[in-house]
């Protein structure tokens, strides 16, 4: 029996942080998690105390990275 290596989808949420009220854009109640096929696998990869333009900002610039290294890795 073979076993098939299936490429980890890796994507990016943004939310409140638990306990935050999250009423305020402005406020840093916001953080983005790294997530691998939809959960988060390491603790590292939540980055948070961040406003809602901070976290959307991290999170554009990290799949924008991402969308660059598979357009590299498919072009090659």
């Amino acid at each position: 029996m073979e076993t098939e290596n299936k490429a980890i989808e890796i994507s990016y949420e943004i939310r409140v942080k638990p306990g935050r009220a999250g009423t305020d854009p402005n406020a840093p109640d916001w953080e983005v998690l790294e997530l691998e096929d939809g959960v988060v696998k390491n603790t590292a990869d939540i980055y948070d105390n961040m406003t809602q333009a901070e976290a959307n900002q991290i999170a554009g610039m990290w799949r924008k990275k991402k969308e660059e290294a598979e357009t590299a890795t498919s072009a090659e």
